[in-house]
């Protein structure tokens, strides 16, 4: 469910332009992981819950992710549960250090549905008006 949610996603931000570095940290290597936080103005986590929390790979990333402190203005997660859990606070409180903005998660219970995926552009949309938003910020100054 997840990964047809991070598939869907992934398009719906390369079609509004927005240049994407997915990981698939079950097997990607955690120093191109690290190399690529450095210039990344948001991060967007996907993760399915696994007994009540992020997929393993994914607590051991965000842990990177907040020793690191890039200088990312903006962070999200998606992803899909079965019963329920506590996978954003789980990784909120381990991003504790960052300082980004905290754009609003896109979760579904099973399979990911049409709602599912309008939340997904929808976010999409959101990261794109920011990414707009830092360029003209960066072209005036």
């Amino acid at each position: 469910s997840t990964e047809k949610m991070v598939e869907y996603f992934v398009e719906a931000l390369t079609s509004r332009g927005i240049p994407v570095l997915p990981f698939n940290l079950t097997f990607s290597d955690i120093g191109e992981l690290a190399s690529s936080l450095v210039s990344s103005a948001t991060i967007v986590i996907g993760t399915p819950t696994v007994l009540a929390g992020p997929h393993p790979s994914v607590a051991a990333a965000a842990h990177l992710v907040n020793v690191l402190r890039p200088k990312t203005r903006f962070i999200s997660v998606i992803g899909s549960y079965g019963w329920g859990g506590k996978t954003v606070d789980q990784l909120a409180a381990t991003l504790k250090d960052l300082k980004a903005v905290i754009l609003p998660p896109v979760l579904t219970k099973g399979a990911p549905k049409e709602e599912t995926f309008r939340d997904l552009d929808r976010l999409a949309e959101e990261i794109a008006l920011k990414h707009y938003e830092i360029k003209s910020s960066m072209t005036k100054e």
